[in-house]
């Protein structure tokens, strides 16, 4: 009898009919043919026959050339990326992998040429000159280029590759966050000055939340009453099909990063002051539509150079926000729900930075207790 996914059934004539992959169009969909049998088995042998000739096809005489298997590995993965994500990898493809090596037939690469290739992107690799790529950027392209082939494979386009692609480590560059005296600082002269981006400030110091989200942030994601944020959306910069950039309020990238998190008292109160002066339906606009992110990182550096506090990038409050509540004895687990993270391992590898005078609190800490329990 058929087995689930077998693709073979008895039709209302008393035939077996048995589907099998003949080809795939354009955009990588399968085209399906069929073979009858008086039998189940009949039918079954005449579609693994046909299977093993489509096989034969594929490792001989397979033309496919790299570009045409990235655009189709990339549209079989539309539904599953965020719009962000999808223009990112499609960038990618379009201006480094196509132009490069996308001309080459998948079955004449193999893993050293890509290498080298991939490689060489790291000594100079951008578009304009002959800059160095980042090693994060370098690896997007050998994790785009490695789960090409994993789904050319599956797809009987090409055989597996016998060892790995070079995926560069990326550089874990030096966090910058604020030092409590800064901290304080910048709190008090947000509050003394406030208005749509020193709240702003004021919500990533006091609710860790990422640049894309504050500015996706609306009036109605806020509950006074039960004094919480609820972060559904952030805005993301995408690239069109002709290369024209533009911003898009979209769901966050991770379904951790969906999540609600309890306001503080000073901020509530921050908050509640300027929902009285608001006309936006967005909590740091002026406007009816949201701000962009680049945008509104201009005006923080322009509160920053105003409070004469050290300039650092947004994102350092972020990690301010998380070294502090360390520092206060927030368990990591609560912390990273917080910062709405898929694991607490991307909190502490990432984002937790003890700081000198914890450090030296710590040290303190264990001499103390060998101290003690000497004294037993």
């Amino acid at each position: 009898m058929p087995k689930k996914g077998e693709n073979i059934r008895k039709r209302r004539d008393g035939r077996w009919e048995a589907r099998y992959i003949a080809k795939r169009d354009e955009n990588g969909k399968a085209v399906y043919h069929s073979v009858y049998g008086k039998s189940y088995g009949e039918a079954k042998e005449k579609q693994r026959r046909q299977q093993l000739e489509g096989d034969k096809r594929c490792s001989k005489t397979e033309d496919i050339l790299l570009k045409e298997l990235l655009n189709q590995w990339l549209q079989s993965r539309k539904m599953r990326y965020k719009q962000s994500t999808y223009s990112k990898y499609k960038y990618i493809i379009d201006r480094h992998l196509a132009p490069a090596i996308g001309t080459v037939q998948v079955k004449d690469l193999n893993v050293s040429e890509i290498n080298i290739f991939l490689g060489d992107k790291l000594k100079q690799g951008g578009l304009e000159g002959e800059k160095p790529l980042s090693p994060a950027y370098v690896r997007t392209m050998a994790l785009i280029l490695n789960a090409a082939f994993h789904f050319a494979e599956a797809e009987g386009l090409c055989s597996p590759l016998k060892t790995e692609i070079f995926k560069p480590a990326a550089k874990k560059s030096e966090v910058s966050t604020l030092s409590n005296g800064e901290y304080n600082h910048l709190r008090e002269y947000c509050q003394e000055h406030l208005n749509v981006t020193s709240l702003g400030i004021l919500i990533a110091l006091g609710a860790g939340l990422r640049v894309g989200e504050i500015c996706a942030l609306r009036w109605k994601d806020v509950d006074s009453d039960s004094r919480l944020i609820h972060v559904n959306h952030t805005v993301s910069r995408i690239s069109d099909e002709q290369g024209k950039c533009r911003w898009l309020m979209e769901m966050p990238k991770t379904t951790s990063s969906i999540r609600v998190i309890p306001i503080s008292d000073a901020l509530m109160e921050a908050l509640l002051q300027v929902r009285k002066n608001s006309d936006s339906e967005y909590i740091v606009s002026e406007h009816q539509d949201f701000i962009n992110p680049r945008t509104f990182e201009y005006r923080y550096h322009r509160e920053l150079l105003a409070s004469q506090v050290t300039d650092v990038n947004f994102h350092a409050l972020r990690h301010t926000f998380a070294t502090r509540c360390v520092e206060g004895g927030m368990d990591i687990k609560t912390l990273s729900e917080i910062l709405g993270h898929s694991s607490v391992n991307i909190t502490l590898n990432t984002y937790v930075h003890s700081s000198l005078e914890l450090k030296k609190r710590q040290v303190e800490k264990v001499e103390r207790f060998f101290q003690e329990r000497g004294q037993d």
